[in-house]
């Protein structure tokens, strides 16, 4: 395991890393930059924190602006301390190590007050699995790999296929598209560790019972019933540099209730992704909806290989905010969020994203 010198060797001059541990009765920070470690306690219980938590989220779900005063209210125990201590001072990059139900919180929507600007307006964000993953090293991807972008026809999902076709766009050559009947598990086995980027536009199932048998849904072909499960991902072989995940919820590894405990490595297709070899992935924390991911997508797709996932998911979450009503509520950007990127994991122009879409489906 690393230790907190070889974290800080690793760590952008512009960047903080911020690792919380929710106790019963408080929220204890660690914050490291490149000059020293600090710490914080914010007197927040266990309960109280998740009840903050699943307020704020019900009604950003809600689509009015409620949120605001209990975001904010979160804002001021989970990171007011860090400005306080003068941590944050030019920092541009937060990485984050939440810990229990600070998994299912969005970051990025927080403000400083309820009339203030979100935390995403300042910062790139990026959720660590743990502090030392940001000195691990990821296999860059193969040689003259491009871009596979799926949509399988069982998702029903009305805009996937343009999509799919917008983000294989995005990306530069060689360009392979699964659309339809055509977007088979085996097809998905056979293409996902010989290309640079994946994009699947579909749907996740969750099973809180087993999460092992989470799965993406693809098509199924002979030998495969087209559910590609959580254990099944744990054993591919991948290259990838970002795996995305924009299915409903697919960032969870538990529920509110604690069902599963939260974070867990092998809990949750974001995890799963992890262990097959991705160097981070993009994963959504509730339902999208299927009007405004296409053009989320884009908008993250199109500078990804110049500038990284986590600033091209600032870069796309402030494109959205900048377009007005009515994407410009959180609820429509605010679930996204990158987790495992590592600085030294790989040059930019071999960044690689894997978008699987669950969602909403857009009402007329």
């Amino acid at each position: 395991m690393p230790d907190a010198a070889e974290v800080r060797a690793v760590l952008p001059p512009d960047a903080a890393l911020v690792e919380y541990v929710v106790g019963a009765r408080e929220v204890v920070g660690f914050v490291l930059t490149r000059d020293r470690l600090r710490t914080f306690v914010s007197p927040l219980s266990r309960r109280d924190l998740s009840a903050k938590v699943a307020l704020v989220r019900d009604l950003v779900l809600r689509r009015g602006d409620a949120w605001r005063a209990p975001a904010a209210s979160l804002y001021a125990h989970l990171l007011a301390p860090l400005e306080r201590s003068g941590a944050l001072a030019g920092r541009r990059r937060l990485y984050l190590v939440p810990h229990g139900v600070l998994h299912l919180l969005p970051f990025a929507l927080l403000p400083r007050g309820p009339e203030s600007a979100p935390l995403v307006a300042t910062f790139a964000l990026t959720t660590l699995p743990s502090a030392g993953s940001l000195v691990l090293r990821t296999l860059p991807a193969p040689p003259n790999a491009g871009v596979l972008a799926v949509a399988p026809a069982r998702a029903r999902l009305r805009n996937s296929g343009a999509e799919a076709r917008a983000v294989a766009d995005a990306h530069p050559r060689p360009r392979q598209l699964l659309l339809g009947r055509e977007a088979t598990e085996a097809a998905f086995r056979e293409a996902a560790p010989r290309v640079r980027v994946l994009h699947l536009a579909t749907h996740s199932r969750w099973n809180r019972l087993n999460p092992l048998l989470s799965s993406l849904v693809l098509e199924p072909s002979e030998g495969e019933d087209g559910e590609l499960e959580v254990h099944e991902i744990l054993g591919l072989k991948l290259r990838a540099s970002l795996v995305a995940l924009s299915a409903c919820e697919t960032a969870l590894g538990s529920d509110l209730l604690g069902a599963v405990p939260a974070g867990d490595d092998f809990v949750g297709l974001t995890r799963a992704f992890l262990h097959a070899g991705s160097g981070a992935v993009l994963a959504s924390l509730w339902e999208v909806d299927d009007r405004s991911t296409p053009e989320f997508m884009r908008a993250f797709h199109l500078p990804l290989a110049t500038i990284g996932p986590s600033a091209a998911l600032a870069s796309a979450q402030r494109s959205l905010i900048a377009g007005g009503p009515p994407f410009s509520h959180p609820y429509y950007w605010a679930p996204f969020v990158v987790v495992g990127e590592a600085p030294q994991s790989r040059p930019a122009a071999k960044t690689a994203a894997v978008s699987v879409k669950g969602r909403q489906e857009a009402k007329p």
